[in-house]
């Protein structure tokens, strides 16, 4: 239900933002200005001399503008915009005995440049702001073993920080890394970055976690709910496997990955990547992936909330492609199959509590994904490429999608039978999405600042007869941060 903002007078808007252009000009101005200091001079130290001055504490902050718009025509007729001022400030202690403490947190102000509509940045109105205290762990740290417990950020396939607002997202439990054999990735875990498997260097990786509730994205508290309940839940385990090798003169990855979302699904998902070099700066790459999903049978059963009485999913993906150039750049065709499965949660619909549309499946456009409008299928082209040795990142991709029950894009809408959204569903709901998007680090400029801006757009082809529609849908988010 959309909530109505409170109408203020015109001298008030202008004065609100005036004080906040000047707020952002002075950030900016002052951010630009820095590389006229010599080091000695900086307005701002670098976190390397604050931990020294800090006995070793690591420490990682960052102050940015973030722009989000939507012409939410998939939805309504309703654009909504949204500018925020945030950023973050994460410490994590030295060791003592393989002992340290993390602690960290986030915030997000509103500008004032639009009228509070869209609660992703500073959250639901009347919130202008948030702030967050979302790390506060213990670890543990000895050789290639890392345990944490507390406030955490972790970073699996279908739990993880979805971080695209200044507000990633966190979790409140136990989580650990062992790399069983091979080189361990130990320089990770002096620092507050996320548990995980991706990244490191050793041959064989295992990684468990129980969490108990967790912060979200629009939130400043945490909550044993999750995306689909505000009931209290058991929340989630999850154990993953990772093997990498080279294979006569090739690379393969293959990580395999267990939950239980208690009371909701099991979730088993399965992913191996394999390159070969063809010549030098040319390699030929392919993948697979799977995801298969059923009721959990343990804990309280929440499908209910859902009107669906069981779980039945299944997502398959292929894809394959080259890597090429000295930027390591990517081109590759990719799909997604989902299989009807009748009588289940949205006849074979993905159930995942702990992520959005994070691109764990290959044809995951910015704001379309089978996880959410499947059972169906999707095919496209998806490209990665470098310039300016790897200064500027530029992405882009072409997905077709086709949904065999589809709903206009009401994805976070359950009150229908089998957990659709009420009202007639579309027929096989054909959709194209097209993500173009771009990175440039600025250092040049001033060490640590970036500039970034990513673009969706969805369009629907069967949309006659069907008054959900209104076409185009367009997203555009638009980061300029400066990590010191």
């Amino acid at each position: 239900m959309k909530t109505t903002t409170p109408r203020t007078t015109p001298k008030l808007r202008r004065q609100a933002v005036l004080a906040s252009a000047t707020l952002a000009a002075t950030l900016l101005l002052g951010s630009f200005a820095l590389p006229a200091y010599a080091s000695s001079h900086s307005l701002i130290p670098s976190n390397k001399i604050l931990e020294q001055d800090l006995g070793g504490t690591k420490i990682s902050a960052m102050l940015g503008l973030i722009n989000f718009s939507y012409l939410n025509h998939a939805h309504s007729t309703q654009d909504t915009h949204s500018l925020a001022l945030g950023g973050h400030l994460y410490l994590h202690s030295p060791s003592f005995v393989g002992l340290s403490l993390g602690v960290g947190g986030d915030f997000a102000t509103w500008t004032g440049f639009y009228q509070h509509e869209d609660p992703e940045l500073t959250g639901p109105y009347p919130s202008h702001g948030l702030a967050i205290l979302r790390l506060g762990y213990l670890q543990y740290h000895y050789g290639p073993v890392v345990v944490r417990g507390g406030r955490e950020f972790i970073n699996t396939p279908y739990a993880n920080m979805d971080y695209y607002t200044f507000n990633p997202r966190a979790f409140t439990g136990v989580a650990a890394v062992w790399d069983v054999l091979g080189h361990p990735q130990s320089a990770n875990w002096a620092g507050n970055g996320p548990l995980t498997l991706s990244g490191s260097p050793a041959t064989v990786s295992l990684m468990f976690a129980r969490e108990f509730s967790y912060a979200s994205r629009y939130s400043s508290t945490f909550t044993t709910g999750n995306r689909y309940t505000d009931a209290h839940t058991n929340g989630f385990y999850t154990i993953g496997l990772r093997y990498q090798t080279p294979f006569l003169g090739n690379h393969l990855a293959v990580q395999l990955w267990d939950y239980n979302f208690y009371g909701f699904a099991n979730m088993f998902y399965g992913q191996a990547n394999f390159s070969a070099p063809i010549e030098q700066n040319l390699a030929v790459l392919a993948g697979f992936q799977m995801i298969a999903e059923g009721n959990s049978g343990s804990g309280t059963n929440f499908l209910g909330a859902l009107n669906a009485e069981s779980v039945d999913a299944h997502i398959y993906g292929g894809r394959i492609g080259v890597q090429f150039g000295h930027e390591k750049d990517t081109v590759a065709l990719v799909g997604n199959y989902s299989p009807i499965n009748y009588n289940s949660f949205r006849h074979g619909g993905l159930i995942h509590p702990y992520n959005d549309l994070s691109g764990t499946e290959y044809t995951t456009t910015m704001q379309t994904g089978l996880s959410d409008i499947g059972p169906g299928y999707a095919y496209g082209i998806a490209s990665n490429f470098g310039f300016l040795q790897h200064k500027l990142l530029v992405n882009a991709s072409f997905i077709r999608y086709v949904a065999r029950y589809g709903y206009g894009g009401s994805a976070y809408t359950y009150n229908g039978a089998y957990g659709f959204p009420s009202g007639e569903a579309v027929p096989d709901q054909k959709l194209w999405s097209m993500d173009v998007g771009f990175s440039y680090n600025l250092s040049r400029l001033l060490a640590g600042l970036t500039v970034a801006d990513y673009t969706d757009i969805s369009i629907a082809q069967n949309e006659a007869n069907y008054p959900q529609y209104r076409n185009p849908y367009f997203s555009n988010r638009f980061y300029l941060k400066y990590h010191f």
